[in-house]
């Protein structure tokens, strides 16, 4: 059976607070100094990480960041004189006055139109 132990009483406690050192030799404490002076002196240590493989993920991000430039882009439609059917030149000319409402597409501002109130300005009956 283990014995019991005792909670320490409040001089104890203190002494225990007060002491700088917790039963360290002078050979130890002599051997922390150099050390402490060693590691303050010392060039820091060489990462894994070294400036040389970041390069190849700087590539990486230019890529992806050039591809999803070419993405996002929008290009110009064509002039409506240059053989394009009446049909398809309608199509561009929508697109292009619809391009101004794109920022609509986003959710959060599709569920704030949603949310909206909406007043009828028809010339019909009210209910």
């Amino acid at each position: 059976m283990k014995p019991t132990r005792r909670p320490p009483d409040e001089p104890e406690l203190d002494r225990l607070l007060a002491s700088r050192f917790k039963e360290t030799s002078p050979a130890f404490e002599a051997r922390w100094r150099d050390l402490q002076r060693e590691l303050r002196e010392a060039p820091p240590p060489a990462t894994r990480w070294g400036g040389w493989r970041v390069l190849p993920w700087l590539g990486v991000t230019a890529g992806l960041a050039a591809t999803w430039a070419l993405l996002l882009h929008r290009p110009a439609a064509p002039a409506v004189g240059e053989g394009i059917p009446p049909g398809l030149a309608e199509l561009f000319e929508w697109d292009e006055s619809l391009a101004a409402a794109v920022p609509l597409l986003d959710a959060e501002n599709r569920n704030a139109l949603l949310n909206l109130p909406v007043e009828s300005n028809h010339g019909g009956t009210q209910p």
